[in-house]
């Protein structure tokens, strides 16, 4: 049965956002093994170029661990897809000639430029790879101190 409402953002992605109240942190979540997940070696060479420069550009986030890498290949390979059926599609046009009477139909790439156009964003906003879910993170280093948190601490030495 599908669940309702937003899925909930694990604790290492609301600690990146700069979550600091252990109330909304999950202690018990389980936690993946830290390291990076293998590329597997029946990719397309161009997923390939794509897994690189995800994990070159998140390596230090910690976000993408090994049991990531079923997520992201099929992000990897839907991007490749993705871009390949996109150029076929500038290649073409938007319209083809029908196989019945030579009409103008709308090009089937179509299909499988939006297919994957989908697949991309989904995978990459459950890998923290889309622009509004980039924007939520934080460089993992410590958050910067609340001004109104100093001031209770210094007044009433808490």
């Amino acid at each position: 049965m599908a669940r309702l409402g937003r899925p909930p953002t694990p604790s290492p992605l609301k600690i990146l956002r700069g979550e600091t109240r252990p109330s909304r942190l999950n202690r018990t979540e389980p936690r993946p093994t830290k390291g990076r997940p293998h590329m597997p070696a029946d990719m397309s060479e161009a997923a390939k170029v794509i897994w690189r420069r995800v994990l070159h550009d998140y390596r230090a986030t910690g976000v993408i661990t090994p049991v990531d890498g079923y997520v992201l290949r099929v992000f990897c390979e839907a991007a490749a897809r993705y871009a390949h059926a996109s150029r076929l599609l500038d290649e073409s046009g938007p319209l083809i000639r029908g196989a019945r009477r030579g009409e103008r139909v709308k090009s089937p790439l179509h299909q499988v430029v939006r297919d994957n156009a989908d697949l991309v964003r989904a995978f990459g906003g459950e890998l923290g790879l889309t622009p509004t879910s980039r924007t939520r993170l934080t460089g993992g280093g410590e958050p910067e101190p609340d001004p109104a948190e100093e001031f209770l601490h210094g007044r009433f030495g808490t």
